[in-house]
């Protein structure tokens, strides 16, 4: 890679090419981030040049994982180590990397900005053997949400791959996922009914009046029974935002639907969330 003021490259060759001498390379101008890997002093460290510079230091490889979710717009790795998959038979010294040992064919892989990383059905496997279940279940669903893989694909991709380790543990995982969930803490919040063992809800639902016309969209509901869930983040604490939450409940109210409303609180202590819907489950099921 030539060298370039407004990106990573290699300092041996930015030296053998004359752009730089060694002792300028060494100066206050440049950074070093890895083994004969610099940038300009300055230069903005986004996610997309950590994962440039990566690459340079440990090629051929492929950036994956988080890494690779959060080039495909769905995860922030603000602060975290840059995951790169290189072969099982590369030796590698991490320095600030996670440096993951799999096989990976062409298939595996794909362009994203100008950096090899693993296809979203790759990434989705690999998010969903290694990472925590919640963490894991968030990041897909993110993906689905976005379009960038089907639940199916994923499956596919993880019965090819059964010889990997964790392939069991990736079906597991998605069955808990679902393309309607439309922020994290949705899709933290599904999974808090899951573990209660309450029926799972139906996500992003919409209720109309008798006309057709729409009331509103909750983030879940049981339809049958017309019970909502709705997830109050910061967002609804605006002026405007809580006049027409106000309207809206009212007008589902009208329709004989009963609303609970949920917190950030909620979903890190839920005892009493789960207490409540349980309660009102067991009054209006048949």
């Amino acid at each position: 890679m030539s060298f370039c003021a407004d990106a990573p490259f290699r300092g041996s060759e930015a030296v053998a090419r004359s752009v730089l001498t060694r002792s300028r390379l060494r100066g206050p101008g440049f950074r070093r981030l890895f083994p004969d890997v610099y940038v300009p002093v300055g230069l903005e460290m986004d996610h997309v040049t950590w994962c440039r510079a990566a690459l340079l230091y440990v090629c051929p490889a492929a950036i994956s994982g988080p890494s690779a979710a959060a080039l495909f717009g769905v995860t922030d790795m603000t602060g975290t180590p840059i995951e790169v998959t290189v072969s099982p038979a590369r030796r590698v010294q991490p320095l600030n990397l996670l440096v993951v040992r799999s096989r990976l064919t062409d298939s595996d892989l794909r362009q994203v900005s100008g950096l090899m990383v693993t296809t979203p059905e790759r990434t989705v496997f690999d998010l969903a053997r290694r990472l925590g279940r919640d963490d894991a279940v968030v990041a897909i669903d993110a993906m689905l949400h976005r379009h960038l893989t089907t639940a199916d694909d994923c499956a596919a991709y993880a019965l090819d791959n059964f010889t990997l380790p964790g392939s069991r543990r990736v079906i597991a995982v998605l069955h808990l996922v679902d393309k309607r969930s439309a922020s994290p803490m949705e899709s933290r919040l599904r999974l808090v009914f899951v573990d209660a063992g309450l029926p799972r809800p139906e996500s992003q639902v919409d209720v109309r009046d008798a006309t057709g016309g729409l009331i509103a969209w909750l983030d879940f509901a049981y339809r049958d029974w017309r019970i909502g869930i709705e997830y109050d983040g910061d967002h609804h604490r605006d002026r405007s935002t809580f006049r027409r939450d106000i309207a809206r409940m009212n007008a589902l109210a009208a329709l004989g639907w009963t609303i609970i409303r949920v917190t950030a609180d909620d979903i890190r202590n839920p005892a009493n969330l789960i207490a409540q819907l349980t309660a009102l489950i067991a009054r209006v099921r048949p």
